[in-house]
């Protein structure tokens, strides 16, 4: 069939597609063969039906037919339930069963869509921790304040930021949560608010801020203050943002003097910025003043800070009475982090001598873990007569800030929340968010720290046989490139050319589909060491390699398609299997061509980014030009700064603490319609003079594996009765492979009692020590030395009916005897890594673990080229991977099923006889997995070499908290600080 009639078929298609997308999805064959019939569209109606299917059979993306298909499913996978949703829900397999069984597909044409349509990643709901507050921000209550600036701010995302139906509204919901935990504006008693928003590095938490501002001005705040990072390129950044999204061109051209061009005259995006069609004020709303701009932080104003003050349209009413409030204009202030400019403000506003306590404040403060929190030690002393120092300058400029307003509202928001939570919560005046965390939903097409590992997959992704055999599935495979050693130039010059390469397919796509992937910015990141003089060193090295890899000659070109042949292709087909790709090497040609001219018709092609003046001009300024570039630096690419369009990372640079360090991850971001052409150059053995080499791939993922865990935490309890509150978040943040921040940000916290009902523990921070490993063995063999085990295969089928199995040598012993053998297990020199089990175990009467006897599984695999002799018996030992001082996991999904199903948690079906026999009430299990690091290949190992890896499974109780705690305080010595709510 001729591309012309596939393309009128394809109209038709998308004309009965589109009719049910409010309905939801029908039979669609016959509908489809009676609109080709009514249309006269072909003569061959059979033939027409079969190249549909044939078509979505072979799953190429750039065919009409199959984007319509693919377009319809994802839209329906995302819909809210509805009466056609049934049950279902979004973004699940039971979703996308329910949609081709209503299409009513062939089981051929349903598994070729699940291949090349995948499922999209759930955006999830923000996880809220609050104290009691008063529900104020109702719907009856937007409808009396109407919601001005944030329904202009979300048809903005709508229109200008191609924000999807889903995206706005899970951008609504969180920020809600957020209002509602700030305090009425028109309460009569003023009651100041702490709290936190914790997202993803790079993952849109600027937006996040922007409609809570919006939501904020409209329910009656009229002053908010914007702390915008250290750098004042991070101040132009948030407050350009801040205009072009909030405050819009009738306000900014307000605010120009006569004659004089306004600061954005030369911005090539200024129709871009939102427009209101007048100024509010002239709606019936109230306008929004800028008192910084663009160009400027804050001035002293001097005789000027009338500008600051709020007019009162009923002077014998208060500034917060609604009636004023609904008259009175707004003030935004966006400045840089720094003391001296903090205090520029609070010198102004002071000098206005009128009364604050009326002025209802949001104060937002962006990478609220930097510069803000206070790291001096309360308990140093007076020096030489000196007054003890308390704060830090920046840490007391905010806090003097807040104490002037009665009614301040504090935000804080921050991708690596350790610091921020572990503030000291004695400290009335300082910044814990004492009323309310929130953890921010990953939301879609945003790659972060997990895209680059396996977590999720039931395999040992560090194994290079078991990567293999997974394939470009493997995040580590598709996306992480390996440099061992300081630097390989090899290596580096592979590096340039994904970046070209890269570039090349995103022009390809964007003439396909300009609404798919955005071409305006390409960027690559050299991110080597933190001297700036090593900057210009890098410069030099780019331009040379660039100069030997020849990119104009035609063998380069050649080059780059076999690259895409070999690593780009099979990636993207394993990633991104809908995402268009060249059928050969004349398509692709051109736009690689393209790629190379925009590059060098770039300004200065590579740029170094950080503080030295001589460098000042070498800033990309992503909103006023298309930046092809190739970027070096250090501290100004740390935190904060976006660096749009960044697809090729090249990073050596260490850090010694975890939230430092994951900041340095400019990587993570949003990369829609080309997440599958994202490559990471990361050091695996930088050295570290006389100390082991540094694996940074291993560091993140040990940062990774404590964020995650933390917020999985977080959500668990936040969803118990009573659910947990700031206050008890501090003992969560976990002390992972690197400090989570700073040790002068920290302070002790401890949790008395964690109920692990119904639950899995496991860690892999164990001792390497020889005697301690043979000693855990010893400990082993004493626990089950009187016990008989019997060699047991038991499986069963999981919900999606895949096959569950655990294949072991299983024991019974008694409660009390575990206990003591996991009281006598050595972890080295930390202190027991299952102290808190223990204790869970050793419950009082009132609280109960309510377990009687252990299961205990010896695993062993069958396969394993090295063999361990236990007794009588010779077990096949695992090989895990160690990541710094821990082994990454010892567990399997397939055997945690198993062991979930025993423990009477969740129930597998099809249980063959040995998994019925074993089951039982009030029972524990305990997996052991004698394990070797990935490197070990011995063929026998000794007590000395072998790790026995644990993984606790528990059974349900009846103990009604789930967490007890004690948060100590250095100078308060009561068990919680408590606090009035809201």
């Amino acid at each position: 069939m001729n591309e012309l009639e596939s393309n009128r078929i394809a109209t038709v298609l998308e004309a009965v597609l589109q009719g049910m997308s409010k309905l939801g999805p029908a039979p669609v064959e016959s509908r489809v063969r009676s609109e080709l019939v009514d249309r006269e569209v072909t003569g061959d109606v059979d033939g027409a039906i079969r190249h549909i299917w044939d078509v979505v059979s072979i799953g190429d993306p750039n065919t009409p037919i199959h984007s319509i298909v693919a377009s319809h499913i994802r839209q329906w996978d995302a819909a809210d339930a509805s009466g056609w949703t049934q049950d279902t829900y979004r973004l699940t397999p039971e979703r996308r069963g329910l949609i081709f069984a209503k299409l009513k597909l062939g089981e051929a044409v349903a598994e070729a869509l699940h291949v090349s349509v995948p499922i999209a990643k759930s955006f999830g709901e923000a996880v809220l921790i609050a104290n009691e507050h008063r529900q104020w921000y109702t719907d009856q209550r937007k409808m009396l304040t109407r919601t001005y600036y944030w329904s202009r701010y979300e048809r903005y995302l709508r229109e200008q930021g191609s924000w999807d139906e889903t995206a706005t509204q899970v951008l609504d919901e969180s920020t809600d949560k957020v209002i509602q935990c700030l305090s009425d504006p028109v309460r009569p008693e003023a009651f100041p608010v702490r709290g936190l928003v914790v997202g993803y590095v790079q993952s849109g938490k600027t937006a996040n801020f922007t409609a809570v501002i919006a939501k904020a001005l409209d329910a009656g705040y009229r002053l908010v203050i914007v702390l915008a990072g250290t750098l004042d390129s991070l101040r132009f950044q948030t407050q350009r943002r801040l205009d072009k999204e909030l405050v819009g061109r009738e306000q900014i051209l307000r605010d120009q003097e006569d004659g004089q061009l306004h600061e954005y005259s030369g911005d090539q995006d200024w129709m871009a910025f939102t427009s209101y069609g007048s100024l509010p004020n002239e709606q019936g709303a109230f306008d929004l003043k800028r008192i910084t701009t663009s160009t400027s932080d804050y001035k002293k104003l001097g005789m000027g800070r009338d500008v600051l003050r709020f007019e009162k349209k009923y002077p014998e009413r208060p500034l917060n009475h609604s009636d004023n409030l609904r008259a009175a204009s707004a003030r935004l202030i966006v400045i840089k982090k720094h003391p001296a400019v903090i205090n520029k403000v609070i010198s102004d506003i002071r000098g206005l001598k009128s009364s604050l306590d009326e002025v209802p404040v949001l104060v937002i403060d962006d990478e609220s873990d930097q510069a803000s929190v206070n790291t001096v030690n309360p308990k140093s002393k007076s020096n030489g007569g000196k007054a003890e120092k308390t704060r830090t300058a920046t840490n007391k400029a905010i806090v003097d800030l807040l104490a002037m307003f009665r009614r301040s509202q504090y935000v804080g928001y921050t991708a690596t929340p350790a610091a921020n939570a572990l503030i000291n919560p004695g400290d009335t005046e300082d910044l814990f968010p004492r009323d309310f965390i929130e953890l921010l939903p990953r939301p879609a097409n945003y790659m972060g720290v997990s895209d680059f590992y396996d977590f999720d997959a039931d395999f040992n992704p560090l194994d290079d046989e078991e990567t293999e055999k997974l394939g470009y599935r493997s995040n580590k495979k598709a996306f992480v490139r390996q440099i061992k050693g300081a630097d390989d130039t090899e290596i580096f010059k592979k590096a340039l050319d994904t970046f070209f390469l890269s570039g090349a397919m995103k022009l390809f796509r964007a003439a396909k589909d300009p609404k798919l992937v955005s071409v305006r910015h390409h960027t690559m990141l050299v991110h080597r060491a933190v001297q700036q003089d090593a900057h210009e060193d890098d410069r030099l090295r780019v331009l040379m390699l660039l100069d030997e890899n020849g990119y104009r000659k035609r063998s380069a070109i050649q080059r780059l398609w076999k690259l895409w042949q070999e690593d780009f292709e099979p990636v993207s087909l394993a990633q991104e299997p809908s995402l268009a790709r060249p059928n050969d090497f004349d398509e692709l040609a051109p736009f690689i061509t393209m790629a190379l001219e925009r590059f060098e018709t770039a300004r200065k092609r590579v740029l170094i980014v950080n503080g030295r003046d001589d460098h000042r001009d070498d800033m990309p300024d992503f909103d006023k030009e298309d930046v092809w570039n190739i970027l070096i630096g250090g501290a100004k690419l740390s935190r904060g700064y976006t660096v749009e369009g960044l697809t090729i990372s090249y990073f050596l640079r260490k850090a010694a603490a975890a939230d430092t360090l994951m900041q340095m991850g400019r990587w993570f971001g949003f990369r829609r319609g080309y997440r599958d052409l994202v490559r990471l150059f990361i050091g695996t053995e930088v050295p570290s003079g006389r100390k082991m080499p540094t694996d940074l791939y291993e560091m993140f993922e040990s940062i990774c594996m404590d964020e995650e865990r933390f917020r999985k935490r977080i959500g668990q309890y936040s969803k118990e009765t009573p659910p947990i509150r700031p206050i008890q978040v501090p003992p969560l943040v976990p002390m992972g492979m690197l400090i989570p921040t700073q040790k002068n940000k920290m302070y002790n916290a401890q949790i008395q009692m964690e109920n692990y009902g119904e639950r899995t523990a496991e860690s892999g921070r164990v001792s390497f020590n020889g005697s301690d490993r043979a000693l855990n063995v010893t400990k082993l063999g004493e626990m089950l030395a009187e016990f008989a085990g019997h060699d047991e295969d038991m499986s069963g089928k999981s919900k999606d009916r895949t096959k569950r199995s655990l294949r072991a040598k299983i024991h019974l012993v008694d409660a009390e005897r575990f206990v003591r053998f996991l009281q006598g297990y050595v972890w080295g020199t930390r202190e027991s890594q299952f102290s808190p089990v223990i204790n869970f175990l050793q419950g009082t009467a009132d609280e109960s673990p309510e377990i009687d006897a252990w299961l205990i599984a010896l695993l062993g695999k069958p396969s394993a080229a090295t063999k361990w002799k236990f007794g009588p018996h010779e077990i096949g030992v695992f090989n895990r991977a160690v990541v710094g001082d821990r082994y990454r996991v010892f567990s399997e999904a397939r055997h945690r099923d198993i062991a979930s199903h025993l423990a009477g948690i969740s129930v597998l079906s099809e249980p063959n006889e040995s998994l019925r026999r074993f089951t039982k009430s009030r029972q524990g299990v305990c997996l052991i997995y004698p394990t070797v690091p990935n490197e070990f290949n011995a063929v026998e190992a000794t007590d000395r070499e072998i790790t026995l890896g644990l993984s606790l499974t528990f059974p349900k109780n009846h103990i009604p908290q789930k967490i007890n705690w004690r948060v100590k305080d250095p100078r308060v010595s009561v068990a919680f600080v408590e606090r009035d709510s809201d």
